[in-house]
């Protein structure tokens, strides 16, 4: 357990993250880590079915991306897509290369860039702050 559970009121909805990671072991990793902090978890294998989640569905809350993956698109083509789609959808972005996106460019909704390996529970935590509200976008950015 991760300790980080989204505070949130008795009876409301429980807040959806959509985790999207083309390698299997590290979205599961993740994926576990934000149920135990709390999360309703939405996976996806890549962009294009990240793209049709959202299509599917109106309560994911948050993003965690990798930047990397195959399909029309990979995460940087995600965020922008989301801004136009999901503006106020917050974002983190994971990556196994060095890169330093202009995120506010990209979409003003990126909270975060983090390096490849991280620790799943410190993404749960930061996903936990902003969706409680405990959390702001600038406190998260790193």
């Amino acid at each position: 357990m991760s300790g980080a559970a989204p505070v949130r009121e008795e009876g409301a909805p429980v807040p959806v993250a959509l985790v999207v990671e083309d390698e299997a072991v590290i979205r599961a990793m993740l994926a576990e880590e934000l149920e135990d902090a709390g999360f309703a978890v939405v996976e996806a294998d890549g962009a294009d079915a990240a793209v049709a989640a959202f299509a599917g569905r109106s309560d994911i809350g948050i993003v965690v991306t990798d930047v990397r993956m195959p399909g029309s698109m990979d995460g940087i083509g995600l965020a922008r897509w989301m801004r136009q789609h999901a503006p106020a959808v917050p974002i983190i972005i994971t990556s196994g290369f060095a890169i330093q996106p202009d995120a506010a460019a990209i979409n003003p909704a990126i909270v975060r860039v983090v390096a490849k390996p991280y620790v799943g529970r410190d993404i749960a935590e930061w996903m936990a702050a902003l969706v409680s509200g405990t959390g702001t976008a600038e406190g998260a950015r790193r």
